[in-house]
């Protein structure tokens, strides 16, 4: 294990500096291979998708035509369109098996029309149409679980003056859901020889977000509380690289790790019986270097919550 990665034990700090340096190493060796070897491309790609002319796309230079045929957009789009008739068409586009020693099967049957519900309030279809989309132009669609507590508005009534009346008014319900959240080509990073998530030791993502949804997630205990600045623009994780000028307000650049951390990098009071020297963990930086979270798999079978 490297030297400069192990945590010294008398700092006091329930959150390692450590883990800070060693997610953001990975994260600069990720997209230095990143760079080398797809950016190009995927830029050529997004442009061509959305017809826009750039002279990186001239083919000789006495070409002048800034023309972007629409042929193009009109097949990633359509080859979209029937992916998504074969996936949603018939309505119900998943299923759900009982295992063969249950013998009453009306379990399962209710799980699965909850979950339906579930995902239609919390517009699954949408982000899975968004993945297919960059699945198409770019090769690889990713998206992120996100687990989220939210309350539930819907009109209720109520009984008063001992059932001789009914009051009329709003709900609220504090619920739980999972979304899929999607994530663009360039703000994913893993391993340059894993063939898959579950094989990398780890996966970054590495975005700008709004400032105030880190806020509220520092409000209801999720990120730790700090000062947090405003970032600067960075071209390699811009939504669009073709803006002449990007916003610089109100904006914090999040990186999310999900992965295999050194034990030494975060420290538990539980005994330890796994023999491996890593752990899977979670880690939020913000701003390339304040700690907003930073623990160990919370997650009941250490998966992680990223497709691709």
């Amino acid at each position: 294990m490297d030297d400069e990665y192990v945590n010294l034990t008398d700092t006091g700090d329930a959150s390692p500096p450590g883990v800070v340096d060693y997610v953001i190493d990975k994260r600069d060796q990720w997209r230095e291979d990143y760079t080398s070897n797809y950016e190009e491309d995927h830029d050529e790609y997004y442009r061509l998708w959305r017809a826009k002319w750039s002279r990186e796309d001239q083919q000789r230079m006495s070409e002048r035509s800034k023309l972007i045929s629409p042929a193009l957009q009109q097949a990633v789009e359509s080859s979209v369109a029937e992916v998504e008739e074969a996936t949603f068409g018939r309505g119900k586009w998943f299923d759900l098996w009982d295992d063969t020693d249950d013998k009453d099967s009306k379990d399962i049957e209710y799980l699965k029309k909850k979950l339906m519900e579930d995902f239609d309030s919390s517009l699954i279809r949408k982000d899975i149409s968004e993945c297919l989309i960059n699945a198409a132009v770019t090769g690889t669609g990713m998206g992120e679980l996100v687990l989220e507590a939210y309350n539930e508005m819907k009109p209720a009534t109520r009984p008063i003056m001992e059932g001789a009346m009914s009051a009329f008014g709003v709900e609220s319900i504090e619920r739980v859901r999972v979304r899929l959240r999607p994530i663009k080509p360039n703000t994913f990073l893993i391993e340059p020889t894993a063939t898959s998530i579950d094989d990398a030791v780890g996966v970054i993502i590495d975005e700008f977000v709004p400032k105030h949804q880190v806020e509220h997630l520092q409000d209801t205990g999720v990120y730790k509380m700090m000062s947090l600045e405003t970032a600067p623009p960075d071209t390699n994780i811009e939504a669009d690289k073709e803006l002449a000028v990007y916003p610089d307000e109100d904006r914090v650049r999040l990186t999310k790790y999900y992965g295999l951390v050194p034990k030494e990098l975060l420290p538990t009071d539980e005994e330890e019986t796994d023999p491996s020297r890593y752990t899977e963990a979670v880690v939020v930086i913000a701003n390339n270097g304040q700690l907003l979270k930073a623990q160990r798999s919370p997650y009941m079978m250490k998966d992680r919550p990223v497709v691709a």
